[in-house]
């Protein structure tokens, strides 16, 4: 096979053809063919190895991993030249340029005039812009270009258009026409600073340059040797269609925006552009850069669309992505959650949302991607917070292998790429700018775009900018005739001395609402219904936004008005402000009463931490104590702070945290209500954190505060969690009796949450007990209660219960169900531990059934989730299910390794009382010698006797009596049946009732050996074939074959 040279080579193409053809794709469909397997192959890349050009090796792989062959297959062979140097220039001489077609030219003239404005003389007539490299001013350049031969007379008429060089199709040029003639998409571009006349079709004839020429935006100069880079990193990205990020670094003011846009235009013919900002002050949740990105992402063209609820499901559908991916977008866009998926998503944990979220947006931009490369800018990510910048960086890594360029930039000051971002993307292809100042000639060159700047003006400028581009920029627009500012606070005062009076008003009130304002609040605060901000606008210092808003250019400009308002009245604007917000944007108003260091803030601040946890934003709520807590001017509620500190840690599972805070929380309560309060939210944390003393303490001091109280709902929760303490202990009686304590108060307080835990409760100490049948009719209730009341997060647990007790009531097929149900659901709301016991239970139904594959691919999803939890005793009934379906496919010696190691954990973890009977019979199953084998069933025995979760009794005592049969001594097969009868004695049992069934008859048929034994026998299995049970006694099932 020829060995790839730089990681690329060439490919068959005729192969190629012939295998995409065989499956019966086109190569936009082949495309998509990749997406679906998550194999990362565009277009492009199947173009470029159709047509015989060279493509990464990683390219090869997916496409001999979709065509069923290996790489060697589908390679071009030793006869074709490796990776040639000509596979480079190949990309080169496919390039969009701006192209230049003079009618009836003289040579001389042209060849003269291309070169003064930089272009390249190709053939007779023609000339071309954007060789070696593309910047933004080729289509401004050849048009001037254009103009001068026209009016000089070195051509009658001249065309310009925008191709691919050289197999562009020169355009039909009229003899008869003059003046210069500028395609659609190329005037465009120009329409900034020049007049076309559009008479709709596809070429505009030139008029003039536009009179404000000066507003336009300006000219990038000195950062060719960036732009050199960036347009490296096109190419490359294009040539490997691999993932890269660029990270444009300098302080405020250098240009970093600028080059960006640069580099935006430069890559607008290969690449689609996604635009978002960060701010750090006056936007709200739903205003922010994510919800940018996904707004532009969804779009299918430029123009602004309603992303809407229809929208969204119909372009996740054309993208071919799940419809699902809406309940995490939804938020993000700012549309209202039905009322399933609003369940769905309050279910959700934390972690679970924001990896569904980056798994979402993922999905679109790969989506994306087989098309058309993609671009996505965002800038000032030195504002990024720790829940964005852990999106940003969860979306990179999983964009890594796509045609995914990213470009940040960020200030000097305050960057995170080193102390946040760099250790997280260790892999990543990174290439970092440094933006220096504008030297001399530099700002000079800048100048010279200012043809109508005073020379004196000029220099006094370039001297105060020292090299800042946004300094230097901003000063060129001031009167030439005033005094020079002489900082960047002056320069903001002297531009707002230029505008009329409401308009200083207005971008004064507009400097304390923030970077980002919207124009209807700015109207009311300054109490113009009309007001406009047109000439701030023409002064670049703001911008419009979509949707009525507006921002500021820079925050240097923002920072430069706010900082000239008189203190005094900077507050009454805040205070002002945080009025009108109320309780419309909760996190605003404190965020105003802050600035204006009231004393209400602090209290704004809790009441705005509140209104994200119940948005689920807990990232943003952890900030907001933060700034709560760095108070100093204020008195701060500190019960409250602390409280809602810890209750942020507890849903951010930072557990240990959490803990400490409400141990702090106690010592500041004033209140009996508010000890008790503390006590609870304590209590519950200890109890994931299994300090199971530490807890009861607790409980035993909060519960007769508790039984004091009006108030039921404290109680019932103490109760509740008293009663959970019970069942590890294995003292199922009392845990039960605390559990009905805490359901008559839950339903005497109307609060169905914890009414349906301590239902809940009441069931496992049922299924402890083995009392199956009335563990059935519990959690059936507490289903019924989730779906009802909205409660998914407590409905994954409680279904998968269902589904057990469903087991045993031989409702096989609808407990199988239940099963996939509650992993699904427990997977997408975070609820790992109900995944992993739903899987676990699928796959014992799915052995009894005899479908030792499937229940295998569940036990192998199970163990996975379960090693990732640390979870030893999960693993360990897993392990044994495993070992049964090695037994069941006849792979005994790797079954006997599987219990063999259930049961190492079993001693390890002391779950003896949980599973050990269960594990002892199978191990009894599975072991050769005899005595051992009796030993195991006498241990298993004496644990039953000692006490045992209920699943125990009927498990190993089904599994002792096929022991027993297997060895002919069917009276002792009977003692156990015996036992399940005693064990069914409170509460009779189908499952139980059919196994015993079962073992009578297998043993009457071993002792008489008469025709009819035998038949009643076959009855009991056919019973039990139907019922889902085949391989429930598996050895014995395998022997009447």
């Amino acid at each position: 096979m020829l060995a790839p040279h730089d990681g690329r080579l060439r490919l068959d193409r005729e192969s190629l053809k012939q295998h995409r053809k065989r499956l019966g794709l086109s190569q936009e469909a082949l495309a998509e063919y990749c997406f679906d397997r998550r194999l990362c192959v565009s277009i492009a890349s199947i173009k470029r190895a159709e047509s015989g050009r060279a493509v990464l090796y990683r390219t090869a792989r997916h496409l001999a991993e979709i065509y069923g062959v290996e790489v060697k297959a589908l390679s071009a062979g030793t006869g074709e030249s490796a990776v040639a140097a000509s596979s480079i220039e190949e990309v080169d001489s496919t390039r969009v340029l701006v192209q230049l077609y003079a009618v009836a030219a003289d040579n001389s003239a042209l060849a003269t005039w291309v070169q003064h404005f930089g272009g390249s003389l190709a053939e007779a007539g023609t000339a071309l812009f954007g060789l070696p490299r593309a910047y933004r001013s080729d289509a401004q350049r050849a048009l001037l270009c254009a103009t001068t031969l026209v009016e000089q007379g070195g051509a009658k008429s001249v065309y310009l258009q925008a191709g691919h060089w050289p197999t562009a199709t020169p355009p039909s040029m009229a003899e008869e026409l003059s003046g210069v003639w500028v395609e659609r998409g190329v005037a465009v571009q120009l329409a900034e600073r020049f007049v076309f006349d559009d008479e709709g079709g596809d070429w505009l004839r030139y008029r003039h340059l536009r009179d404000e020429a000066q507003e336009a935006r300006f000219e990038l100069v000195g950062r060719r040797a960036e732009l050199g880079q960036l347009n490296a990193i096109l190419e490359s990205t294009q040539a490997y269609q691999a993932g890269h990020l660029i990270y444009i670094r300098g302080v405020a003011g250098i240009g970093k925006t600028r080059l960006s846009a640069e580099f935006a235009e430069m890559a607008a013919v290969y690449a689609d552009h996604h635009q978002a900002e960060v701010l750090d002050f006056g936007t709200r949740a739903d205003e922010g850069p994510l919800m940018q990105l996904a707004r532009s992402l969804l779009r299918t063209s430029g123009e602004v669309e309603v992303v809407d609820e229809a929208y969204l499901l119909a372009r996740l559908s054309s993208l071919r992505l799940p419809v699902d991916h809406a309940l995490v977008l939804r938020p993000l866009l700012g549309l209202v959650q039905p009322e399933g998926a609003q369940r769905l998503y309050a279910a959700m944990t934390p972690q679970t949302r924001s990896q569904r979220l980056i798994l979402a947006l993922r999905d679109i931009l790969l989506a994306r991607s087989i098309h058309r490369l993609q671009l996505l800018v965002v800038e000032d990510l030195h504002w990024a917070d720790e829940a964005l910048l852990g999106t940003l960086t969860g979306l990179l890594q999983e964009t890594l292998e796509a045609p995914v360029i990213w470009l940040f930039t960020s200030r000097l000051e305050q960057d995170p790429l080193e102390t946040r971002l760099r250790q997280q993307l260790p892999e990543l292809p990174l290439t970092l700018i440094e933006l220096p100042p504008l030297r001399p000639q530099e700002a000079e060159a800048l100048v010279a775009s200012f043809s109508t700047v005073h020379a004196e003006h000029a220099a006094r400028c370039v001297t105060q900018a020292q090299g800042n581009p946004l300094f230097l920029t901003q000063l060129l627009l001031f009167h030439p005739h005033r005094s020079l500012p002489a900082s960047l606070f002056n320069l903001v005062q002297t531009k707002l001395d230029q505008l009329t009076d409401l308009d200083r008003r207005a971008m004064c009130i507009a400097a304390v609402m923030g970077q980002r304002f919207s124009l209807g609040l700015l109207q009311e605060v300054l109490g113009q219904t009309d007001y406009r901000p047109e000439l701030p606008q023409r002064y670049s210092l703001v911008r419009p936004l979509e949707e009525g808003s507006y921002r500021f250019v820079h925050d240097l400009i923002l920072q430069g008005i706010y900082e000239g308002i008189p203190k005094i009245q900077r507050d009454r604007l805040h205070l002002r402000l945080a009025g009108l917000y109320n309780d419309v944007e909760p996190v605003l108003q404190a965020r105003h009463l802050h600035r204006a260091r009231s004393l209400e803030a602090p209290n704004a601040f809790l009441q705005a931490v509140s209104a994200e946890m119940a948005c689920y934003r807990y990232e943003e709520a952890l900030e907001l104590l933060r700034q709560c807590r760095s108070i100093d001017y204020a008195p701060k509620d500190e019960y409250r702070l602390v409280l809602l500190q810890g209750q942020v840690a507890m849903a951010t599972g930072r557990i240990q945290v959490a803990r400490e805070h409400f141990e702090a929380s106690r010592t500041f309560a004033r209140e009996e209500c508010q000890r008790i309060t503390a006590d609870l939210w304590l209590a519950r944390v200890l109890n994931m954190l299994d300090a199971l003393e530490a807890e009861e303490a607790i409980l035993d001091g909060l519960l007769p505060l508790a039984e004091a109280l009006e108030d039921p709902l404290p109680l019932a929760e103490a109760l509740y969690l008293k009663g959970n303490l019970y069942f590890p202990r294995g003292d199922f009686a009392t845990s039960r009796a605390y559990h009905t304590r805490a359901l008559e108060q839950a339903r005497h307080g109307g609060d169905v949450r914890i009414e349906i835990q301590a239902l809940s409760g009441l069931g496992d100490a049922h299924y402890a007990e083995g009392q199956m049948r009335s563990t059935h009719k519990l959690f059936d209730h507490c289903v019924t209660l989730c779906r009802t009341h909205g409660h998914a997060d407590l409905e994954a647990s409680n279904l998968f219960m269902l589904g057990t007790a469903r087991i045993y009531a031989n409702e096989t097929a609808q407990a199988l169900s239940d099963c996939f149900d509650a992993a699904e659901l427990g997977k997408r709301v975070g609820n790992r531990r109900a995944e992993v016991v739903a899987r676990l239970t699928a796959a014992w139904i799915l052995i009894s059934q005899g479908d030792p594959i499937q229940a295998d691919e569940q036990v192998s999803q199970a163990m996975a989730v379960a090693l990732g939890l640390g979870s030893g005793r999960f693993e360990a009934f897993l392990l044994e299910s495993r070992a049964r379906i090695e037994l069941i496919t006849g792979r005994q010696a790797e079954a006997r390794a599987s219990i063999e190691r259930a049961w190492q954990l079993v001693e390890q973890h002391r779950l003896k009382a949980f599973i050990g009977p269960w594990v002892l019979g199978t191990r009894a199953l599975l072991e050769e010698d005899p005595e051992d084998r009796s030993a195991m069933l006498q241990d298993g025995e004496a644990l039953l006797d000692a006490g045992c979760v209920g699943h125990n009794g009927y498990r190993f005592l089904i599994t002792a009596a096929e022991v027993c049969l297997l060895d002919n001594r069917p009276s002792a097969a009977l003692h156990y049946a015996q036992r399940m009868t005693q064990l069914m004695a409170g509460e009779p049992c189908a499952w139980g009732e059919h196994h015993r069934a079962l073992i009578e008859a297998h043993a009457d048929w071993l002792e008489s050996g008469d025709a009819s034994a035998l038949e009643t026998l076959r009855a009991c299995w056919l019973r039990g074939e139907a019922a889902g049970l085949l391989m429930t006694m598996p050895c014995l099932a395998a022997s009447r074959r």
